[in-house]
């Protein structure tokens, strides 16, 4: 492993919502810190942000001159967002995936060898030391990953020899324990379109995998010809699929609830809905546009989308995040059981934000990372924490 560090000036100190609560420990106020870098040609782009053993681990991918694929990186700061460390991965490693998911005391990610293509686990430890082992696995092109109801890990990946989607649970330990392939179609289109994804020629597609529930598997990927949610018990065949159209609409994003609705982000050309309470056919064939009901204008046409589960003030809440037309960053909070919109929040006001990922913190606020420009050009990674305190205002 590369240990070359970066040095990270701090640029927005950390603020506090009231300047009387010094009751409150520094680390439960909210702050935003934007990270600078002496090279200034330097590109950081946050896939995934966890926070662990008092320290905030931000993955990223960042342009590397070997390879079209994107590199990877790791800074941690601690719990006031202030810088302690970076890692660069070697260049061996490329696309990462993009999420960082957290079980016990240990943080995951999937990412490729850029010559093989083969996936490898990535394992990141308490001090942000990250080994990589290789999955025993014919697929390529990591996709999108999540964490299972039994503590494993779900694996969306591509079979270019097979022209397959695949769905792969593995172990922490980089076992694959169970996995599937369901048929895109002939045709060199979605190889064209996956690559493009990865080398971003062309707008990222929203592919995500979980466990619902119910404990049925879905993942979003090409099937059968289109982009579609796919509904499977591991079996030969899906149980239930949303188809899309094309690439041209579909979900953006999806989460689960305890209820076994779903909360979705769906698009339909530069359109976007969104649903806090719905259910998905997960046995049965629909289509994303039976789906769609009020137009979000707002919400800009190659958005990123996230939605989490929030119960940090003993209310039942998801909080679904994207970027606005304006540049900003959005965070609609809605109630899970009722599904109603109970707030609005926007980050972002001089410079321009875009968002990469959202997390909910034990203490009962919230981080969001993303990237911001300095100068209006150079383009930086920021996280910014929204404290319980502040949520309480907003909410």
């Amino acid at each position: 492993m590369k240990n070359r560090l970066l040095i990270f000036v701090l640029i927005v100190s950390f603020f506090t919502i009231s300047c009387e609560k010094e009751e409150l420990a520094p680390e439960q106020l909210s702050f935003l810190k934007i990270y600078d870098d002496a090279n200034y040609n330097a590109s950081y782009q946050p896939v995934g942000l966890q926070y662990n053993e008092n320290k905030y681990f931000i993955l990223s991918e960042r342009s590397i001159l070997s390879s079209d694929f994107s590199g990877i990186n790791l800074v941690v700061t601690d719990s006031l967002g202030d810088f302690i460390n970076e890692q660069q991965l070697e260049e061996t490693f490329v696309a990462p995936t993009k999420s960082l998911i957290k079980i016990g005391s240990l943080l995951y990610f999937f990412c490729m060898d850029r010559n093989s293509l083969r996936p490898y686990l990535g394992t990141v430890s308490t001090d942000g030391t990250v080994t990589t082992t290789p999955l025993n696995t014919t697929a390529s092109y990591p996709l999108a990953a999540n964490v299972t109801a039994g503590n494993n890990l779900l694996l969306l990946s591509y079979d270019p020899n097979g022209l397959n989607s695949i769905l792969t649970e593995v172990s922490r330990e980089g076992d694959v324990l169970q996995q599937i392939g369901y048929s895109i179609g002939p045709g060199s289109d979605v190889q064209d379109a996956i690559v493009n994804h990865f080398t971003k020629r062309s707008a990222r597609i929203p592919f995500f995998c979980g466990q619902s529930a119910g404990n049925r598997y879905y993942f979003n990927g090409f099937y059968n010809y289109t982009l579609s949610m796919v509904f499977t018990n591991f079996g030969d065949n899906p149980t239930g699929v949303l188809q899309g159209q094309s690439t041209d609409a579909g979900l953006k994003a999806a989460y689960s609830t305890a209820s076994a609705d779903f909360a979705i982000v769906g698009y339909q050309f530069s359109d976007h809905f969104m649903n806090a309470k719905t259910a998905l056919p997960i046995n049965d064939i629909s289509s994303s546009v039976n789906l769609f009901d009020r137009n979000i204008p707002e919400i800009a046409e190659k958005a990123i989308c996230r939605i989490i589960p929030f119960n940090g003030l003993n209310r039942e809440l998801v909080i679904i995040a994207s970027e606005t037309e304006g540049r900003q960053v959005v965070l609609y909070f809605y109630d899970v059981n009722s599904g109603q919109l109970e707030a609005t929040y926007y980050l972002g006001t001089l410079n321009p934000f875009t968002l990469s990922s959202i997390v909910s913190l034990e203490d009962g606020g919230i981080a969001i990372a993303g990237t911001t420009f300095l100068a209006g050009r150079f383009e930086r990674i920021y996280l910014q924490k929204i404290s319980k305190d502040q949520l309480l205002e907003i909410l």
